[in-house]
């Protein structure tokens, strides 16, 4: 069976995902994802949560996004999803309803609905220059179910007695404290009947036999005389409602449920755009991890409600390389940074489009973070065990060709116990082929082993951060400097003050 979000089978899902990965937490994911998902409800639920089994997937989902960013084809997309909306309407009257015809009509309205909305986008992709093997697909499934006989017998039967039934018009005659009911004539819709008997309302007309679960009694006896008059109709109508109790294709139903993983994405990016953010579709690489304008989505979202600048770096991770090693002063965006590549990395393995201007982005078997927390009281544990119980399960499971972000690890133990301990998690990484960054306050790994390279937090010539990460050799953090220069007390500051 097709599937948008699975290249060979549908029913092979996402890596097993029992819980939220600590990485949702870590990276603020889950702040990113809520703003994703605002506008699309449980349908979007879950969607975000688990990566695909493979490379191939991956590609296949980052070909068919950069189709759908077409106009042409998320303008198609968005206003198939939008009659979805409208169907889903009909089906919630049509549970409501109270009369066995209101419930029939309902559902015919319901499936008519979707005959035109699958019609509407096989002629809009048609016209679309699809070049992804996903929407390609995609295109050929919807034409395989139109041209099916059960799918055309569907759309024969319901367009007849949708014709039909809006072709049904009556005459009310009120004279004499008397209602008269007879057959009718006429063309066009009842708003359309109103808004020309009176054209100087000034107010747009509304039916309301379309907005009332209940008959009536005028209703109730119009009914009756449809009932009377049109006995073949009714007699069709109900035939049609029992041989065809679910009318939706095999498939549709998970091909909508997949189209809002695209969709929810494209929409939210667009917004991010519209405010000035870049995004960029990132190039798969065999080996080198390279970014320009990266930047943490998250503090985006963030910062831009506060109206403040959101700082862009650069990355570079080559061939031989395997770790960066992240130091400098405290408040400098190392941990900004070090989720910005977190990032990164999850919306590529994702198959969406990443916050840069433009990347390159290896294949990672998967993402694993650990960040430093503040000691538990619950598990009476301390905040060293509690570190190395999250620590075990990235050290137990051979993940190879994994990407890790460690932040801040082992601060409550001794510098060079905490030197040790972070010396021998780099080394069995580095050994399973992982590639990451390593956030610390120990500069002796900064030079630990030669797949290392050392970046630093900067700070320019006033000693005040720049929120800017380069390579750079880890030294000693000189806070007393930045604290003599914010009070006045440099020499060169004391010196002015004193020799004016």
């Amino acid at each position: 069976m097709f599937s948008l979000l699975n290249k060979s089978d549908r029913n092979k899902r996402e890596k097993d995902v029992p819980e939220r990965p600590a990485y949702f937490i870590d990276l603020n994911l889950d702040q990113i994802l809520e703003k994703v998902t605002a506008d699309w409800g449980e349908e979007a639920e879950g969607l975000y949560e688990g990566f695909p089994e493979n490379r191939e997937t991956e590609e296949y989902r980052r070909a068919i996004y950069s189709d759908i960013k077409n106009s042409e084809v998320l303008s198609a997309m968005d206003g198939y999803y939008g009659s979805i909306k409208e169907r889903r309407l009909f089906a919630e009257r049509k549970e409501k309803a109270y009369e066995t015809l209101q419930t029939q009509a309902w559902y015919l309205r319901e499936t008519c609905a979707y005959v035109d909305a699958l019609e509407k986008l096989k002629e809009e992709l048609d016209k679309a220059a699809l070049t992804s093997e996903g929407m390609k697909g995609l295109l050929s499934f919807i034409n395989d179910c139109l041209s099916s006989e059960s799918y055309l017998k569907l759309k024969e039967e319901a367009m007849a007695l949708r014709t039909e039934l809006a072709s049904f018009r009556v005459l009310i005659t009120y004279e004499k404290e008397k209602i008269t009911i007879t057959d009718g004539k006429g063309t066009g819709a009842f708003e359309e009947f109103l808004s020309g008997c009176f054209p100087d309302h000034g107010k747009n007309f509304i039916n309301p036999f379309l907005d009332r679960e209940v008959f009536s009694d005028l209703e109730e006896e119009i009914v009756s005389l449809y009932r009377k008059k049109h006995k073949d109709f009714f007699k069709r109508l109900d035939k049609f409602c029992k041989n065809y109790p679910e009318y939706m294709h095999e498939g549709i139903s998970e091909l909508e449920h997949e189209m809002v993983y695209y969709l929810a994405y494209a929409q939210f990016q667009k917004k991010m755009e519209e405010r000035g953010f870049s995004f960029c579709t990132p190039k798969a690489s065999e080996d080198k991890l390279m970014a320009s304008g990266l930047y943490d989505l998250a503090l985006a979202l963030v910062n831009y409600e506060a109206g403040k600048e959101v700082v862009s770096n650069e990355t570079y991770l080559g061939v031989d390389e395997r770790f960066f090693v992240l130091t400098g002063p405290n408040q400098g965006g190392k941990t900004t940074y070090a989720r910005s590549l977190g990032q990164l990395v999850y919306l590529s393995k994702l198959g969406l489009d990443v916050p840069a201007e433009s990347a390159q982005v290896p294949y990672y078997s998967n993402l694993w973070t650990h960040f430093s927390v503040e000691e538990s009281t619950e598990t009476g544990r301390g905040k060293l065990m509690d570190e190395l119980v999250r620590l075990k399960p990235i050290m137990e499971k051979e993940q190879h060709g994994a990407f890790v972000v460690i932040n801040e690890l082992f601060t409550t133990a001794a510098n060079y116990d905490a030197t040790i301990m972070g010396k021998r998690v780099l080394e069995h990484l580095i050994g399973i082929n992982c590639k990451g960054i390593y956030v610390t306050h120990l500069i002796e790994l900064a030079s630990s082993y030669p797949e290392v390279v050392s970046i630093r937090a900067n700070v320019d010539e006033n000693l005040k951060q720049t929120y800017k990460i380069e390579r750079d050799e880890a030294r000693e953090i000189s806070g007393t400097d930045r604290q003599a220069y914010k009070y006045g007390l440099t020499y060169e500051q004391l010196k002015e003050r004193f020799n004016p």
